[in-house]
């Protein structure tokens, strides 16, 4: 009689604990041997070593770079809160700065004026930029703020720096946000600007701001590579 109380443990399953271990013993950067070799080494199919493959991958244990597959650094842990991950992740002692994508100034459509609580056709400033950390790409940051409240800052800003940090020097003080967060694949122009394929999954964080009297501050649209980055959050009950 068989017993169906225990789940059945897949063949790529098994291959993604022999893998793990075989991890456990390289360095970050080191060189991961290739599918074909390891398919032969472990006695599977091409597709089961590839199975577990995506699974290190979605894991963030190893990396592609161009057609080689290498040993990935641990992710990027930051706090889910209020405030900069450019100033949070150089508080962990990473190197992270941003890369400049485009500025542009549009009139606010429907959508956007009613999150921003302003007119329609009113000026929205938009900034989009990269993200990077220790000289890899992890995020696409798009912002959009009223332009009367930030007078000036598309010839004035520098874009390396926390837009956070900008807007304190204004006078802006933020009182809360509303995030949600869900889980997606990125689009081609976006795969291409965090140099990743569009099979790596992302975290989609949604972020409208607000400032001590309710009024919002900004809009943020923020993408994440889910194989590089993990965000906590700290609750009191």
């Amino acid at each position: 009689m068989v017993d169906d109380s225990e789940p059945r443990v897949l063949k790529h399953q098994v291959v993604r604990r022999e893998l793990d271990a075989l991890l456990d013993d390289l360095s970050p950067g080191d060189p991961f041997p290739s599918e074909r070799d390891l398919a032969e080494r472990h006695g599977v199919s091409r597709e089961t070593l590839r199975q577990a493959m995506r699974e290190l991958l979605v894991a963030g244990r190893v990396e592609r770079r161009g057609r080689t597959t290498v040993v990935a650094a641990p992710k990027v842990v930051l706090p889910l809160a209020i405030g900069s991950y450019t100033e949070a992740a150089r508080d962990k002692g990473l190197s992270a700065t941003r890369i400049l994508v485009g500025w542009t100034v549009s009139k606010a459509d429907d959508d956007t004026a009613e999150l921003l609580r302003i007119e329609p056709g009113d000026a929205v400033v938009q900034l989009e930029r990269v993200f990077t950390t220790d000289g890899t790409r992890v995020g696409l940051e798009t912002t959009r703020i009223p332009e009367y409240r930030i007078p000036g800052l598309v010839e004035t800003f520098d874009y390396r720096v926390s837009l956070y940090a900008e807007l304190r020097t204004r006078g802006v003080v933020f009182g809360r946000v509303v995030d949600t967060i869900e889980t997606v694949l990125p689009d081609a122009r976006e795969a291409a600007l965090l140099t990743v394929d569009t099979r790596t999954p992302m975290f989609l964080l949604n972020r409208v701001s607000f400032d001590k009297d309710g009024t919002p501050i900004e809009q943020r649209r923020s993408l994440y590579r889910g194989d590089r980055m993990t965000f906590t959050a700290e609750m009191d009950a």
